[in-house]
């Protein structure tokens, strides 16, 4: 098997292009990590620059890669248009074929290290049979075959005309695995080839489609204000201002901890956190029993995003010292690319490559700092009511009609400065706005929570100026400025730390142990806290949970994703409508989300339908979501990107999937949602040719569009129903998901939920969730606010908890080894041993006064036996020994496998089961020995023998045999607890250090 280094500029020939795919790619300094350094000076040249990203390693083999090559190539040929215009920007794009802009090799690299989907291996398995000609007739069929010898060519061998048919049977197959083996080559190779950058960050593309690629206002913006730091010189007040303007506010409370360890603790204990560093003489690795670091505070939240920022924000206000744990890295304003691909690798979950696991939702979900509120589009909805009636009468959640949340809502809101004014609309929300009035259909202003002169559409790959009021701008600004915190960015929680507590039912979450890189492997710390709060997202948390030692059924459960689908309308530059004048405008700038229609809906009625609003689309997203048809449609397509108004329709869905991991998710569409989806796109399509639209069309592969101006009134809506009534379930229109919930859910009982209303587990004391995966059900519309405000709430039970913490002055240890469980063994011991002794003391009597040959009587035909001494010893033995091994075994499995209310729950190790197996093969062996024994020292008269009327005599040495094999069973069961007892008090003492910490060289 071959392998490639595919770095920042792909192959090494000349002309090739990049795709972002490093996660360190820009490293943020903060002034606890500097030191003594000029930080002013750092700050007008922008931070420390773009260090070189790690390349990825193309795994593929030969064979593989020549079969990814054609696939490339089908969907993005060569193609001459130079007889169609004159416009070189035009050729150009016309003429690079995937191959030639290097997309197959970065795509190689992606496939190898960045696709975790459980289906990967199906795709390499499908690029390795395309280059044999027998995998090509199995995937492909007769368009293999031709009359030219070899008759049966491989996939990379046949024509492009040939490839292309091929593709294009693929997505209107009747066979499964083909339209998804289409939708996997088709969404990869458009969205590596429209988001890859040369060293100048462009891609040759964007001018023929009309994208300028990252806000050239920012830059300019960016660099008028470092000429203005320049010649203002560098007092100490203008540095913070400057710093907080250009790197954003959060730079004096983010701790790196791929710094040496010393500087890293020495970073946290200025900001008031104890820490222990673990100077271990060797070189091992370091893991649970023996962290790197071993940092104390009040509460540790995993997670930095809608319901994480939230809580650390208000904990820390209140004078707790609170450390936020965040898989994702920090992207400082002045460090932002404002470039699709870079931007969704480095603050997006796997770099926005998530699906479903028969990919038939595409999902998209933050992983930076400040999650997905750093990433999203701005809409800030109050939870509807019909929502919270819901919540409150159909799941026993009296907190959504109480007045505690309405002040959350009320409060998180006045926080972000949620506001609802509009300087001017964007191009998609105008369209949806301008379609409504004309239908008469209902249309809102949604509150966002940015100004009213936030004319931006990058705000989907971070905020430039920070006018969108995402956590990392409000809540944890609140935990930076109180003092008592610190956010450690590129650290990934691996577990809930907990013990069990003398006097508690439930275990006690103790802490959290997580992992980061350092120094190119990876490093173990341990944070101990009094709480702890999991806020990691509907997709990680349940993962997390479980790896925790949680069993709730419903972990993972009622996931809901507010499955979107879309459709479109072109509007041209130049058009003669009165209908639609603004011209100038592009479909990628502008307020994101500002328009809403609720006209499929049913507020008042099921609550369950469908609300229309719309998309951030740039070129890379863009091209995944529109059909293929051929590789000359496509591209007639995408230049008209610029002008192409996109609306989509989001189901507040009934169904629900499963999640085992951001990489396991099972999700099937149920027939319900599906049915409100298509409601909500006829209204859409409706929407876009009343706007003005010259041509419209869905995202089903079939690709059908529409001349409106050019179309009777019949011809219109029979287009319109057509289109709307396809299935959307069988992979043959793109499904997409910003919002997951539910997979923790809140209730009022453990049988049914996660968590409680005060968002602690059922499972675990003093261990909270705080995201959206506490949702009872899907929400129906945006959630940021909705789960902030939860977040909020439970940050008051939080607080309650360490109010009442702090107060007490001896605090609850843990228990070594529960006093009642020490009594109860001993008295296993003594027990056994007792009867065991007697056991075998009956047994060698038993021997002594036998039935010898002597006392046999026999008349000639008949025999006889008296009853020997030995029957009564044999039963008392029987008794005694089954004593032994019924109640030592009843104490042993209750004390270490049950468990009681007030004992600890201890296992037993392996060498005590060994001895436990043995106690009771002996015990097996025994009884059944003694038993017969036992029944041929009874009287055996004349003609009534022990079997068959003769008589029978015990062997000499049985009962001194079962006397040893007695001593055996009941030593082996002895020693079976006794092995235990020394082994389980080892064990708790290393429990302790592994659950806290404590170990230390």
């Amino acid at each position: 098997m071959e392998e490639r280094t595919i770095g920042r500029n792909g192959s090494s020939r000349k002309g090739s292009f990049r795709f972002g795919v490093g996660v360190d790619g820009k490293k943020d300094h903060t002034v606890v990590e500097l030191g003594s350094i000029d930080t002013h000076k750092l700050l007008l040249s922008g931070g420390e620059k773009e260090k070189k990203q790690q390349p990825l390693i193309n795994s593929l083999s030969s064979r593989q890669m020549k079969s990814l090559s054609a696939l490339c190539d089908s969907i993005l040929p060569s193609v001459d248009h130079s007889v169609h215009t004159s416009d070189e920007s035009l050729n150009k794009f016309y003429r690079i074929s995937a191959s030639m802009a290097g997309t197959p090799e970065l795509l190689g690299g992606v496939i190898s290290e960045k696709l975790k989907h459980p289906l990967t291996g199906l795709l390499k398995l499908s690029l390795w049979g395309l280059s044999t000609w027998f995998g090509t007739l199995i995937l492909c069929g007769m368009g293999c075959v031709s009359t030219k010898f070899p008759f049966i060519h491989s996939y990379p061998e046949l024509s492009l005309q040939k490839r292309q048919e091929i593709m294009r049977s693929w997505s209107l197959s009747y066979i499964r695995l083909l339209r998804l083996l289409f939708r996997t080559i088709k969404l990869l190779t458009l969205l590596v080839f429209f988001t890859q950058t040369d060293e100048s960050e462009e891609n040759f593309s964007w001018k023929a489609i009309g994208y300028c690629g990252p806000d050239p206002k920012f830059k300019a913006q960016l660099k008028n204000h470092f000429l203005d730091g320049k010649s203002k010189g560098a007092e100490d007040d203008k540095e913070d201002e400057d710093a907080e303007e250009v790197i954003g506010p959060l730079y004096k409370g983010l701790v790196h901890l791929n710094n040496p360890r010393d500087i890293a603790a020495d970073a946290l204990r200025r900001l008031g956190f104890s820490v222990s560093v673990n100077r271990r003489k060797h070189k091992a690795a370091a893991n649970l029993s023996s962290p790197s670091l071993v940092i104390q505070c009040d509460a540790v939240v995993v997670g930095s995003g809608s319901g994480g920022g939230v809580i650390a924000g208000v904990l820390a206000k209140a004078g707790y010292k609170v450390l936020v744990l965040e898989k994702g890295g920090y992207s400082a304003r002045n460090n932002l690319s404002l470039l699709e691909g870079q931007s969704m690798d480095q603050m997006y979950l796997n770099g926005g490559l998530v699906a479903s696991d028969d990919m038939g939702m595409f999902i998209l979900s933050g992983s930076t700092v400040g999650g997905g509120s750093a990433i999203n589009w701005s809409a800030s909805i109050k939870t509807p009511q019909h929502v919270c009636k819901e919540w409150c009468e159909k799941h026993g959640l009296e907190l959504f009609e109480s007045e505690l949340y309405r002040e959350a809502l009320d409060a998180v809101c006045e926080k972000m400065g949620v506001q609802s004014e509009i300087e001017d609309e964007g191009f998609n929300n105008a369209v949806l706005r301008k379609g409504c009035q004309e239908m008469g259909y209902p249309v809102n202003t949604i509150p966002r929570n940015s100004s009213s002169d936030h004319y931006c559409g990058w705000c989907c790959m971070g905020c430039k100026d920070g006018k969108k009021k995402g956590t990392s701008e409000t809540w944890l600004v609140d935990l930076v400025k109180s003092g008592n915190g610190a956010i450690l960015p590129g650290c990934e929680a691996l577990k809930v730390l907990h013990k069990k507590m003398e006097g508690r039912d439930r275990k006690v979450a103790g802490g959290v142990a997580f992992e980061f890189e350092y120094k190119g492997t990876k490093d173990i710390c341990v944070v101990e806290s009094k709480v702890t709060i999991v806020a990691c997202g509907a997709l990680c948390t349940p993962a997390l949970l479980k790896r925790s030692g949680l069993r709730n059924q419903n972990i993972g459960r009622n996931l809901h994703l507010h499955p979107v689908t879309m459709a479109w309308g072109y509007f041209p530059d130049e058009s003669a409508s009165e209908v639609w004048p603004e011209a100038h405008k592009k479909s990628y700038e502008g307020g994101i989300m500002t328009a809403m229609s609720s006209v499929v809906g049913e507020f008042e009625q099921s609550g369950y339908g469908a609300v229309i609003q719309t998309p951030s689309l740039h070129p890379g997203m863009f091209s995944i979501v529109t059909p293929w048809t051929s590789g000359v449609d496509i591209r007639d397509r995408m230049r008209k990107f610029s002008r192409t108004a996109h609306i989509f329709a989001l189901a507040r869905d009934k169904g629900s999937g499963t999640v085992e991991s951001p990489h396991r998710i099972s999700y099937r569409l149920a027939g319900v949602d599906e049915k409100n989806l298509q409601k909500g796109i006829e209204k859409v399509l409706r929407i876009l040719a009343a706007a003005g639209a010259e041509e419209i069309g869905t995202h089903h592969n079939k690709g059908r569009t529409l001349n409106v101006k050019q179309v009777s009134y019949h011809e219109f809506e029979k287009f319109v129903k057509e289109e709307s009534s396809r299935p959307l379930a069988d992979l043959s229109t793109p499904l997409c998901s910003a919002h997951q919930m539910g997979s923790c859910r809140m209730g009022s009982n453990p049988k049914q939920s996660v968590v409680n209303q005060t968002g602690e587990t059922w499972e675990m004391e003093g261990l909270y969730v705080a995201d959206t995966s506490v949702f009872p059900t899907a929400l129906g519309v945006n959630p940021m606010v909705t789960v902030q405000a939860i977040a909020y709430c439970v940050a008051q039970s939080v607080l309650e908890v360490l109010r009442r913490k702090r107060s007490k002055i001896n605090q609850p240890t843990m228990v070594e080894s529960p006093p009642k469980f020490k009594f109860t063994f001993i008295f296993f011991i003594i027990f056994s041993l007792s009867l065991g002794l007697v056991s075998f003391s009956l047994c060698i009597a038993s021997e002594i006064k036998r039935n010898k040959k002597e006392d046999l009587r026999w008349n000639g035909r008949l025999c006889h036996l008296p009853s020997s001494p030995a029957f009564g010893l044999g039963i008392a033995s029987l008794v005694c020994l089954a004593l032994v091994q019924s109640i030592g075994n009843s104490i042993l499995f209750k004390n270490c496998c049950s468990g009681g209310k007030r004992n600890a729950r201890f296992k037993i190790p392996i060498v005590a089961r060994i001895l436990l197996l043995i106690s009771w093969v002996g015990f097996g062996i025994a009884v059944i020995l003694l038993i017969a024994a036992t029944s041929m020292s009874k009287r055996q008269a004349y003609g009534e023998g022990w079997l068959k009327g003769e008589c029978y005599l015990v062997k000499k040495g049985t009962y001194a045999g079962l006397a040893i094999l007695i001593l055996v069973t009941v030593g082996s069961l002895i020693g079976s607890g006794l092995l235990t007892m020394k082994t389980n008090k080892a064990d708790q003492g290393h429990k302790i250090h592994a659950q806290t910490g404590e170990t230390r060289d």
